[in-house]
């Protein structure tokens, strides 16, 4: 598979990418069908949403929904970064996060997101990438469901500079790691 193109994802490529995500079990547990999401991001992108996809061969593999102010009425949320099931594992939620992170990152110091908290693949999938779980909210989304709050900081500039030469900045005092 190509390394998947990064782009906003245009309005005529919504229902592609909503039957990518209506279709796995994760999101059908949230009642998130396609017509749902269709709905959802016609209203979030008129309200200033951003929706981002993963296109390889002209296909749309993978889809993210960031919201601007969508923590705490101050930070960026992601609420949805989903990727199809043929297209897992090579690197397409990596490159989705990267360009959200990116976005995000030129707006402030946070991006938050939910996982659920028994999603073990999905929060390790964002604990490598440098997001730290910072609390649980219980029966929040749905009420048998317990979601977990995740954080990444944008990254100074002296942590960018280690990241680029190898080097390795010893973590911050009081950090579990």
């Amino acid at each position: 598979m190509t390394a998947p193109a990064i782009v906003d994802l245009p309005a005529r490529a919504h229902r592609e990418a909503a039957a990518l995500v209506a279709g796995q079990p994760l999101f059908e547990r949230y009642g998130a069908t396609a017509e749902v999401l269709e709905r959802s991001w016609r209203a979030g992108v008129e309200a200033g949403d951003r929706l981002k996809a993963a296109i390889v061969d002209g296909r749309v593999v993978g889809v993210a929904w960031l919201v601007p102010k969508g923590a705490f009425a101050r930070s960026p949320y992601l609420r949805l970064l989903a990727v199809a099931t043929t297209a897992a594992g090579r690197g397409v939620g990596t490159a989705l996060l990267a360009a959200c992170e990116a976005w995000a990152f030129e707006r402030a110091d946070d991006l938050f997101l939910l996982v659920n908290a028994h999603n073990e693949g999905a929060r390790s999938f964002y604990e490598r990438r440098g997001f730290v779980a910072i609390g649980q909210v219980h029966g929040y989304v749905l009420p048998e469901l317990d979601e977990t709050i995740m954080r990444k900081r944008r990254p100074s500039s002296t942590d960018r500079a280690a990241e680029a030469t190898g080097t390795c900045r010893p973590p911050p005092r009081g950090s579990r790691r």
